[in-house]
């Protein structure tokens, strides 16, 4: 959103920058139709000048000399303005056709991401952020087709200040063939004022000189100075451009920072996925682990139940291990007697715990192997006593 954001900025200070471009171009339509007219009342006042007397002819000639002069200095000033902003419109329409390239490549992107992600529907964040993708798709898309359009516009506004300027380049030659005839016209009017009057119209003639020498300076004063203030109007646009590019290759890196992080993203979610079936094998194993000492556990409480019934036996057993005294041999021939009456049950607890693999004493939760079933024995009748 903020990337968009900037582009609509963007967007809106180039057509400002349009607009100056063609204000800029409509007040040098205008002042050349002023000067236009302006020839035009010239051309009046040299016919008048021709039916006036000699020394006011002069004069006249002298003033139209140079206004001439600096009708060619503003022409020269809007040749140089035109040539600019033909420049400035080149460039911004081909910064445009850049833009509108960049962002098409990225709404071929993010389709193309789009059309990757609909695999993993089943994730939540994936579904959120493909519905991201999709508003920033048609968004991009919207902004590729208003760019599209201003590309138009500005084409329109280049062909327009071309037709101007082959305008201009044709009034350029009718000026000059025109300014050609009033020279020869201005020739042969100061000779024949030169052979008409003397010395004394000399004179005359440079107080006159002096005195239009004087105004047309200071009217070419004030043409340098709106010149100069043309100039830095144009310079201000000129960076008020470069700010526009740097503002344009700001938004690119943003994109390409929002796809790294977009790509980094789907590896981590990748990451987590088979995290995730690595803890479900995980939580399997320690069931099975969880349903093997359960099963442990209720062995080692049938081996309890059994000790109970047959305590006589395993102390009588235990004592004959220990190397009791021979006087306690009623003691095991009487154990021997239970041992043999209750055979079936200790084969049961034997098999049960082989079939397990292990043997566990229920007091202090010691393992044995089914091996060693009279050392458990042992074990668990000294342990419980």
């Amino acid at each position: 959103e903020s990337l968009l954001e900037q582009l609509e900025r963007a967007r809106g200070q180039l057509g400002d920058s349009e607009r100056v471009s063609a204000q800029r171009v409509e007040a040098l339509s205008q002042e050349i139709q002023k000067l236009n007219r302006q020839l035009e009342e010239k051309n009046g006042e040299i016919q008048q000048m021709i039916n006036q007397p000699p020394y006011e002819k002069e004069r006249e000639i002298l003033r139209l000399q140079k206004s001439l002069a600096e009708r060619e200095k503003a022409q020269a000033t809007s040749d140089v303005l035109c040539r600019s902003l033909t420049d400035e419109t080149h460039q911004l329409q081909r910064k445009l056709a850049s833009t509108a390239e960049m962002c098409q490549h990225l709404a071929k992107c993010l389709e193309a991401k789009q059309r990757k992600e609909k695999g993993n529907s089943d994730d939540q964040i994936t579904t959120e952020r493909s519905n991201q993708l999709l508003d920033n798709e048609t968004s991009l898309q919207a902004l590729i087709c208003n760019l599209q359009d201003e590309n138009r516009m500005l084409k329109q506004k280049v062909a327009h200040v071309e037709d101007l300027n082959a305008k201009w380049q044709k009034y350029d030659a009718s000026r000059d063939e025109y300014v050609k005839r009033l020279h020869l016209q201005l020739k042969e009017m100061k000779s024949q004022l030169e052979q008409q009057h003397g010395v004394t119209s000399a004179q005359t003639n440079s107080d006159l000189m002096h005195k239009e020498i004087l105004r047309l300076n200071k009217l070419l004063e004030e043409k340098m100075n709106e010149y100069i203030k043309t100039k830095r109007e144009l310079e201000d646009v000129k960076k008020a451009s470069e700010g526009y590019n740097e503002r344009i290759q700001m938004l690119e890196q943003q994109v390409l920072v929002y796809k790294d992080d977009f790509t980094s993203e789907r590896s981590d979610r990748e990451r987590a996925q088979s995290k995730i079936q690595e803890l479900q094998a995980e939580v399997a194993c320690l069931q099975h682990q969880l349903a093997r000492r359960q099963d442990l556990r209720d062995t080692s409480n049938h081996l309890r139940v059994y000790k109970n019934q047959n305590h006589t036996y395993v102390q009588t057993n235990v004592e004959h291990l220990r190397g009791s005294s021979p006087g306690q041999t009623g003691i095991r021939r009487t154990s021997s007697q239970s041992e043999q009456a209750s055979p079936a049950d200790n084969g049961n607890s034997g098999s049960e715990g082989r079939a397990q693999g292990e043997l566990r004493c229920p007091h202090c939760m010691r393992f044995f192997s089914d091996e060693l079933s009279d050392e458990f024995l042992k074990h668990v009748a000294e342990c419980c006593q």
